[in-house]
């Protein structure tokens, strides 16, 4: 377990007191409603969660290790974020104002480096020691209408609870993160309540624009011409270095990505289809062109592709997710991702090919009402030009041994989750089967992860 100062402990206990007291009062799902049940507007919404993820694993054989290797020894490490969500409808018809601070805490397990399909959806490629408290989100979001008939639309986390056009156009522009628009899915698509995996909750092969955080500025414009229909537009800023914290505003620095949506009904179950694809220039390293100069002047793999990073170099892919309820309080979820695999993985993770597939359950089932499970398999996959550079020594930003012996990169993970107070609080323990973690065949492990999240949210 990671150490933390005392004032950081003093932070962390004040701020889990004030949230846990939000708590007391029940999640505001539907908006305001007058004594006769008419639905009014919210003008103004407060939300806030509270998500602490402990994981372990113990030791498993492996002759060597690297620098961006899972250690063999085993150990345990814990992740705590917090954060407010604040809406406020503008004073123009269609806008909305949204800002969410984010206190984060901790470290994935080795620091989140080892497994391509990471273990912990909430640690991102930055821990901290000392809590930090940074805006996670800042965003304008427009709705304009196109035609008279309306909806309403329960308020939730960023999501003000409102009449919205039926037919309309939607354009955010701000700080946000990339799947909170692009590839959401129903089963698979929150860590802090869902599977934890990164291979299962967002596309593996998209790498998503991105800072050392998981968010980005750009702007999405979204199109829902019918209820059953939305075409989805993004031009998202990339860092400037590989996980990196600064996002230049350059035109060359864009990860566009277009996502066509459909909700359909399968034998009379809800389901949706959401196929993508993504067109990436930013300043990413070529591996072809590291290997054919590493090695010259001494270099390295990884002094070559630095080398080789300029903006304007390109990566492009494509996906798609399918959700379908199967039976009542039964889901799944497929999602299946690729990319050229030319460029070395900037933002989100060393994955150039992905498939997942998983189940949803609801308590229900087992006359357990808030209650709720899953398990997953995912495998991944790296381009030839990917496994060559890590075969050479080379490393990216999540994985990388100095050596390989290429296998695919296997996951399966099981969770359940049970509330412990209303709606508000939450327990679950998790378990992740990990299969040739970081695609090295000589480091297969498996690597048995264990897990308890704590969820909490107002």
């Amino acid at each position: 377990m990671t150490c933390q100062t005392r004032p950081a402990r003093a932070i962390r206990a004040a701020t889990y007191a004030a949230l846990l007291s939000f708590a007391a009062v029940p999640a505001q799902a539907q908006g305001w409603s007058t004594p006769t049940g008419e639905q009014v507007p919210e003008d103004i919404r407060f939300n806030a969660q509270l998500t602490e993820f402990a994981q372990g694993y113990p030791s498993f054989r492996a002759p060597y290790s690297g620098m961006n290797s899972l250690p063999p020894g085993g150990q345990v490490r814990q992740s705590t974020s917090i954060t407010g969500y604040l809406g406020v409808r503008l004073p123009w018809a269609g806008g909305e104002l949204y800002f969410n601070p984010e206190f984060f805490q901790g470290f994935g397990l080795a620091e989140t480096v080892g497994i391509a399909g990471f273990t912990n959806g909430d640690a991102q490629k930055a821990g901290n020691r000392v809590g930090v408290l940074s805006v996670a989100r800042l965003f304008l979001r427009q709705t304009f209408a196109l035609g008279p008939e309306t909806e309403w639309r329960s308020g939730d986390f960023n999501q003000l609870a409102g009449f919205v056009p039926t037919r309309r156009v939607v354009v955010t522009v701000g700080k946000f993160a990339g799947p909170d628009i692009f590839q959401t899915s129903a089963y698979a698509g929150d860590p802090r309540r869902q599977f934890w995996n990164w291979s299962f909750w967002a596309p593996g092969a998209w790498d998503f624009a991105a800072d050392v955080r998981g968010y980005t500025q750009g702007v999405a414009v979204e199109v829902i011409p019918d209820p059953a229909w939305a075409i989805r537009y993004g031009a998202l800023l990339l860092p400037s270095q590989p996980n990196g914290g600064e996002l230049p505003y350059r035109m060359n620095n864009l990860n566009h990505i277009l996502e066509v949506a459909y909700q359909h009904r399968w034998f009379g179950r809800p389901g949706a289809i959401k196929p993508f694809v993504y067109y990436s220039f930013g300043r990413m390293g070529d591996f072809q062109q590291a290997l054919g100069i590493a090695g010259v002047g001494g270099l390295t793999a990884d002094d070559a592709i630095a080398l080789t990073r300029r903006y304007g170099n390109r990566k492009y892919g494509a996906g798609i997710l399918v959700d379908q309820e199967l039976a009542d309080n039964v889901g799944a979820f497929f999602r299946a991702s690729w990319n050229d695999g030319k460029t070395e993985t900037f933002a989100f993770t060393q994955i150039d090919r992905s498939v997942a597939f998983g189940l949803s359950f609801k308590g229900e089932l087992w006359d357990r009402p808030g209650h709720s499970a899953g398990i997953a398999v995912a495998q991944n996959d790296l381009s030839s030009f990917h496994k060559q550079f890590l075969a050479s020594g080379g490393t990216g930003i999540i994985v990388g041994d100095g050596r390989l012996r290429y296998g695919s990169e296997r996951v399966m993970e099981a969770y359940y989750e049970l509330p412990v107070y209303r709606d508000n609080v939450f327990v679950a323990a998790n378990y992740q089967l990990v299969h040739n973690p970081g695609y090295n065949r000589d480091r297969a492990g498996p690597v048995h992860v264990f897990g308890m999240r704590i969820h909490a949210r107002y």
